[in-house]
């Protein structure tokens, strides 16, 4: 038999160790939901990783995860258990979230949500749905496959407006005017949703600049033709149409934007009301001015904040490691921010 001063010394140093591996846990907490409102299929699977993303030229190393099968309803929350242990100091760690339904993937994270550098706010990961091209057998979508880029020339008080049109598989567009003629004169950018219209195939325009507009695809997608609104008599002989572009060739949108703003590790990000899009937003032009208002105006870290600006949508390199280019938005002026409110509030769709 051990002596007890022995059993005592032992027992001491077992504690010891207990407490130093409990003090090597770390935990993460979180929330997950779509851009967009959207209902997950009841046996969807949830998965958040935090990943190491510290090298460049090397695959993110996944040291912590959490799964929930099902995933449940959105917002889903997690919580991610790590051994503190595998984190250094300046590292760079990342969350990254994926929805799966029988092993295919239905939504995922598309920008990094930085964790472990100082901030103790929960993680809010923005989710978008992956594009998937339809099963063998089932009947191709008249709209053809997309993303898509469509020109045409329309009809209007003042003669032709040149139309440019892109539309993306996960329900948003962006669109470019100009006239008469297509001359460069008058150029207005526009971004929104559009939406198929039950039981016609057509598909309705929803912007921020003008009424809806409906548009019927045609050819297998080859061309949308448009629809007058109710009401105006229909004029058979203007056969309006935007013919399908060989290759996609999105514009880079210019334009007054508004959305849900959140700037935390050097990672600004936007929600833009407009089509529900995220985005990151990059630090050049009148960036600080935003920052700056943002600063005073959240009252807590990781707050949201609705704000207004002057905007280009242009590509710029991703924060991501091996990623391509991404959509970014560019602050060309700083309009204004609105504590409390939220997208929708016409505070943020009058410039100042």
């Amino acid at each position: 038999m051990r002596p007890p001063g022995l059993r005592l010394a032992t027992l001491a140093l077992a504690a010891l160790a207990l407490a130093a591996g409990a003090s090597r846990a770390g935990t993460l907490h979180g929330t997950a939901a779509p851009h967009a409102p959207a209902t997950l299929p009841p046996d969807a699977v949830f998965e958040a990783q935090l990943q190491d993303v510290a090298r460049a030229d090397a695959p993110a190393r996944v040291i912590g995860r959490a799964r929930l099968d099902p995933a449940g309803q959105p917002p889903v929350r997690f919580r991610i258990d790590y051994d503190d242990a595998a984190i250094v100091p300046r590292g760079r760690y990342t969350v990254r979230g994926t929805v799966t339904h029988q092993g295919r993937l239905l939504f995922t994270t598309d920008r990094m949500h930085p964790v472990l550098d100082g901030r103790d706010a929960p993680l809010e990961l923005l989710l978008v749905p992956v594009r998937r091209d339809p099963p063998v057998g089932r009947p191709a979508d008249p709209l053809g496959r997309l993303p898509a880029s469509f020109e045409g020339e329309i009809a209007g008080e003042g003669g032709a407006v040149r139309w440019h049109l892109d539309l993306y598989p996960e329900g948003r567009f962006q669109r470019r005017t100009t006239g008469p003629g297509g001359s460069g004169a008058g150029a207005s950018d526009d971004i929104g949703r559009w939406s198929r219209e039950p039981g016609t195939g057509r598909i309705v325009l929803r912007g921020g600049r003008e009424a809806p507009v409906a548009l019927q695809p045609v050819d297998d997608g080859a061309a949308l033709r448009r629809i007058d609104p109710p009401g105006r008599p229909a004029d058979p002989a203007a056969d309006v149409r935007l013919a399908r572009r060989p290759q996609f060739a999105p514009i880079e949108p210019r334009l007054l934007l508004a959305g849900m703003f959140v700037h935390l590790a050097d990672a600004p990000h936007i929600v833009l009301c407009a089509d529900l899009r995220g985005v990151p937003v990059a630090m050049e032009a009148d960036f600080r001015a935003l920052e700056a208002a943002y600063a005073t105006a959240r009252a807590k870290p990781g707050e949201r904040v609705l704000v207004s600006v002057e905007g280009l949508l242009a590509p710029r390199p991703s924060m991501e490691p091996g990623q391509p280019p991404r959509t970014t938005l560019v602050v060309e002026r700083f309009v204004g921010a609105w504590p409390g409110q939220r997208c929708g509030s016409a505070e943020a769709r009058a410039p100042r």
